[in-house]
């Protein structure tokens, strides 16, 4: 039996590393959650750039957001809008169906340019098809290949910039040269990311002088950046480590089975050559440093990790077995667990947000608010209050830079949990907050597990002080006398 399984294996194997089967299996991974969901605009981030590029193409680049926030400065990175408002003025498309199928494409050709990269480092056929499988199937890539994100442009931008420099033509090094100059645009991590891969990459595989012309990329961010850097620093935001680990659906998430592959392809190459590969191991540190300021990073730091899992495999199958039907079935479970992890993703993001209950009461908000009134909702539906409902919000998901984000966290807290009612109308009064927004999801752990809890429990008590005016599918809004 063990030698019947094993030729089938072989079998399956010499299919699934060909590469028209990687780039089907790519396309179909990545094109479900759209069949689920439909072609419609989905997500916080789209919504947000939506909002960007309408801003932009109205009356160019602002200086000042009125509505994130209640108000804060523009400092958004601009190179994702500025693509979109481009693409609208070259030819004529629109930028909401922009946001919806770009991400298909941009994911869809991240992938083929990652199979030609590891093409040209001469990879074997089995390490090629495991990385594109690993990086195809993470929560990280899936989510910004499903939603226009600050992510889906600029990752693509560094596959297809490393790849020229790979190529070793002249004039495609140009080209990629241009692509990091203009990676500074979608933020800085990009550029850190694209120029410490090429450093180790002209260290490892060519001669150092190489790399020279490519060390004005950072320099020049920074000098033209120096006085901004120096006002409001790197909007740096705080979060939990343990977040990084999901076995499920979380955008953030690494999958717990990449993990154990990960250490066993570390194990692997220390064994093969402990110190030899010590540049490997600084590349490995430098990026989870970064990861560590930027959560964000997660996405380059998925890309090394498929590469080292991929030797955990590797590891495993030349592991000595007593039984061949046990090593495959170590590799099955482990395998298994990183495919779960991908579809249990697509299937908590099959559902568009905001669906059209939500949008009803968005546009409620729209006509029944005046344009300075600021809403409280929970964080996760800020964007959908600015760009649907036109208005003003108390605090939403870009962290980055924004006033007063610790105060308002904690403000945001006392006013969801706290009974005491002269609190909460002195930090209403502070803020210009006159409705609230509630949402079924709200009241079902999100924020509150009872009806009686913080201040729903003063929303249903004091008559005088608030007023419901909208109250459909669990949808409620309230208005502050």
């Amino acid at each position: 039996m063990e030698t019947v399984l094993e030729e089938s294996r072989k079998q399956y194997m010499q299919l699934i590393v060909k590469p028209y089967f990687i780039f089907i299996a790519s396309f179909a991974v990545l094109a479900v959650s759209y069949l689920f969901r439909g072609f419609v605009l989905s997500g916080q981030e789209p919504y947000f750039y939506l909002r960007l590029s309408d801003m932009i193409l109205s009356n160019g680049i602002p200086s000042y957001d009125f509505l994130s926030f209640g108000g804060r400065a523009f400092l958004y990175p601009l190179g994702a809008p500025i693509i979109l408002v481009i693409l609208n003025y070259a030819f004529s498309l629109s930028i909401e169906k922009m946001i919806i199928f770009s991400p298909l494409v941009f994911g869809f050709a991240s992938m083929v340019i990652l199979y030609f990269i590891l093409r040209k480092l001469k990879f074997s056929a089995n390490v090629m098809s495991a990385v594109c499988y690993f990086v195809l199937l993470s929560p990280s890539f899936l989510y910004i290949s499903n939603y226009f994100s600050h992510m889906t442009i600029p990752f693509f931008m560094n596959l297809a910039a490393f790849y020229f420099i790979l190529s070793k033509k002249t004039f495609l090094r140009f080209l990629s040269l241009l692509i990091y100059l203009a990676l500074p645009f979608f933020g800085f991590m990009h550029v850190f990311f694209g120029i410490i891969a090429l450093f180790f990459y002209f260290k490892r595989f060519e001669r150092i002088s190489n790399f020279i012309p490519y060390i004005f990329v950072p320099i020049a961010t920074f000098a033209l950046n120096f006085r901004f850097i120096t006002h409001f620093g790197f909007g740096v935001v705080s979060y939990e480590v343990e977040n990084l680990i999901s076995h499920i659906s979380s955008f953030y998430g690494l999958s717990i089975f990449m993990i154990i592959l990960v250490v066993l392809g570390l194990a692997f190459v220390w064994k093969s050559g402990k110190y030899k590969y010590n540049l490997l191991y600084l590349f490995i540190l430098i990026n989870i440093i970064m990861l560590s300021l930027n959560q964000d990073y997660i996405i380059y730091v998925t890309l090394i990790f498929s590469f080292i899992a991929a030797y955990g495999l590797r590891c495993i199958y030349r592991m000595k077995w007593s039984s061949i039907l046990i090593r495959n079935l170590v590799l099955i479970i482990l395998i298994s667990g990183i495919i779960f992890s991908g579809f249990s993703f697509i299937n908590e993001n099959s559902e568009a947000v905001p669906d059209g209950q939500f949008i009803d009461a968005l546009n409620f908000l729209n006509g029944k608010t005046f344009p300075r009134e600021v809403i409280l909702t929970h964080e996760d539906y800020g964007v959908y209050v600015n760009t649907i409902s036109k208005r003003k919000n108390f605090i939403d998901f870009n962290h980055a830079y924004a006033p007063r984000i610790s105060d308002r966290l904690l403000f945001m807290e006392k006013m969801f949990q706290s009974k005491d009612l002269g609190l909460i109308l002195d930090l209403f009064n502070e803020f210009n907050i006159k409705y609230i927004l509630i949402t079924p999801e709200m009241k079902s752990g999100l924020v509150w597990s009872r009806g009686d809890e913080g201040i729903l429990y003063l929303l249903s008590n004091n008559p005088g002080s608030f007023r419901r005016i909208y109250n459909e599918n669990g949808f409620e809004i309230w208005r502050v006398r």
